[in-house]
């Protein structure tokens, strides 16, 4: 398979299928005769697992890790380690966005306290935790 047909099939940009060739996600690929690239078909599976793993939240280095451990054969339970590994981060990513919601909240909420004349006084830029009810 050829780059546009990488492209075609992933949905992925030149830019981004040479930064994962850089980045080890992806072999590069051999040279046909013209100067083309010419990718192997297991590519489209590694872009593919790449894709779904970033959606899942993990970072490049962690799906290189994975891609690694998928080809080394590892058991099943290694694989659920790292997925509650990485549920356990996300755990803690929501509770940290749902505190920094709380606090915009209350920002915006002593912005508001005296209504359109509130709004219209010189800016306070507090963001004083200690009046955040939790």
């Amino acid at each position: 398979m050829q780059t546009k047909d990488i492209i075609e099939l992933t949905g992925l940009d030149r830019e981004t299928l040479r930064f994962y060739e850089k980045k080890g996600i992806i072999s590069t690929p051999k040279r046909t005769t013209a100067g083309y690239r010419k990718y192997s078909d297991e590519v489209i599976d590694r872009i593919n697992f790449t894709l779904m793993a970033k959606e899942a939240g993990f970072t490049l280095s962690e799906i290189k890790e994975l891609l690694n451990l998928k080809e080394s054969g590892v058991n099943c339970k290694t694989g659920r380690d790292i997925a509650l590994d990485k549920i356990n981060e996300v755990d803690d990513r929501m509770k940290s966005l749902r505190n920094m919601k709380k606090v915009l909240k209350k920002f915006v909420s002593d912005c508001e306290n005296t209504g359109g004349p509130g709004l219209k006084r010189k800016c306070h830029l507090s963001f004083d935790v200690k009046k955040v009810t939790k």
